[in-house]
């Protein structure tokens, strides 16, 4: 039934009554229907490629890299006020209300207000539903009610995700909210102890979420705390040894949770410790061979913690070394090709380790590059399109790996992009609709991934959207 409404709201949409004819057999599909509409042949529209407007087939190569041509629906480019594109139909002007040309900003959050619709002078607001038919890959999803970006969100044992922190406004926050992918509903739950941005959260085996340290209103934390999904109640824990942020915490294969490096106190952090969920008690391990925040650490398939790069006391880094659970020890293993920070690491299913991007000392990198467990050493492999940092990689259930958005060389990015494994390529997909670094992305249990927050370089988002 829920179908049947949308499909009704969208035909009710881009049907443009008297002023419209159809034009040749233009459909889209949509949850294995499809969808019939009528584009305006008016002087003005956008749908008429000799009306003098700015507006361009997204099926025309452009430096707006738009990747929606795969879409079998004649789309169209509509831009905002901070030249963020969106692809839709073509719309008539008539059916599209009027934004604030002031702040340029909609009435809804369904909506949002562009600038090169042909309806010019007036800036008008396209409601992001109808992005859907052409934006390929991705759609938009339930807002959460916090603005918020250098959060952390977790995919909890029943497939919600946990989102924790994060900083808006010039305050760090303690507020909490829970995803819903069956309903595409956020709705907040107990707040944390402590606010806290630039933190960790790791899912235990026991289906609660152990959030450590990172930065607060007050300073560098060293607090632990638990979320207890089936209360919705935080619990403070024991203390880490250390304060630090920009660190790593990894689960381990016994269901202990290691925490590496970041910074705190003008110092770079060579230390390690383990917590162990029955006792709520941390206990240090032995110290990294490098001082190191801004890094990667990844759980290998023997149990092993890989970590690699980040940034120190001499730059950015391109060492890697192994941590061993079962003797508390640190090795130095292969170099990487490329020194970054602000980079991702991903084990693939084959074991091996992808890294990609970063930030290097000559600016944002487009490298990646693969570490193989079996013999230590880093092979580069094919390079990404886009330079970017602060970005995330999600392991796909296919094995393929999605990276999206970040910061490179040329601004702020909402490109997204798939690597294979078997192939070693890179492959444009669709764009997300905003631009966001300092995001996250988690893998739901059903195969989508689900995106949420981040900063773009002015306006801190609340918006979530699914890939």
């Amino acid at each position: 039934m829920a179908s049947i409404t949308f499909l009704f709201l969208i035909i009710s949409f881009l049907s443009l009554k008297d002023r419209t004819i159809a034009l040749s057999s233009s459909s889209c599909a949509l949850q294995s229907a499809n969808v019939e509409f009528t584009l305006s042949t008016a002087s003005h529209s956008a749908s008429n490629p000799t009306s003098s407007c700015s507006l361009q087939q997204c099926n025309i190569t452009s430096s707006d890299n738009l990747t929606c041509s795969l879409s079998p629906t004649p789309c169209f480019n509509y831009r905002t006020a901070n030249n963020i594109s969106y692809c839709a139909p073509a719309i008539d002007c008539p059916v599209l209300q009027p934004c604030n040309n002031m702040t340029y900003s909609c009435a809804s959050n369904d909506s949002v207000c562009i600038v090169n619709s042909c309806c010019s002078p007036i800036a008008v607001c396209l409601p992001l539903l109808t992005t859907n038919f052409c934006i390929r890959g991705w759609s938009m999803t339930g807002f959460m009610n916090v603005v918020r970006y250098a959060h952390t969100a977790s995919t909890l044992l029943d497939g919600k995700v946990l989102v924790t922190g994060g900083y808006f406004s010039g305050r760090y926050l303690n507020s909490v909210e829970q995803y819903d992918p069956s309903t595409g509903v956020w709705i907040q739950t107990g707040n944390m102890n402590v606010a806290r941005g630039l933190h960790t959260a790791s899912t235990l085996l026991n289906g609660k979420v152990l959030v450590t340290g990172g930065i607060g209103n007050s300073g560098y934390l060293n607090s632990a705390e638990l979320y207890d999904p089936s209360t919705g109640v935080w619990t403070q824990t024991g203390n880490m040894s250390f304060a630090r942020y920009y660190h790593t915490a990894s689960t381990l294969l016994d269901g202990k949770v290691l925490a590496t490096g970041g910074y705190a106190s003008n110092s770079y952090l060579n230390s390690a410790e383990q917590y162990n969920p029955s006792t709520g008690v941390w206990i240090q391990t032995g110290n990294m061979n490098v001082a190191r925040q801004t890094h990667t650490a990844s759980t290998l398939l023997n149990g092993k913690v890989l970590v690699t790069g980040g940034s120190g006391n001499s730059g950015y880094l391109n060492s890697a070394e192994l941590y061993d659970p079962s003797t508390g020890v640190w090795t130095q293993t292969g170099n990487m090709s490329f020194a970054r920070g602000y980079h991702t690491a991903s084990t693939l299913l084959n074991g091996k380790v992808l890294v990609t991007g970063g930030d290097g000392n000559s600016g944002s990198l487009n490298s990646a590059e693969l570490y193989d467990p079996s013999t230590g050493v880093w092979t580069q492999t094919g390079n990404m399109s886009f330079a970017r940092g602060y970005h995330t990689a999600s392991t796909l259930l296919d094995g393929k790996v999605l990276v999206t958005g970040g910061s490179g060389n040329s601004g702020y990015l909402n490109s997204a992009e798939l690597y294979d494994p078997s192939t070693g390529v890179w492959t444009q997909t669709g764009n997300m609709s905003f631009a966001r670094y300092y995001h996250t992305a988690s893998t739901l249990l059903n195969g989508k991934v689900l995106v949420t927050g981040g900063y773009n370089g002015g306006i801190v988002w609340n918006s979530a959207e699914l890939y």
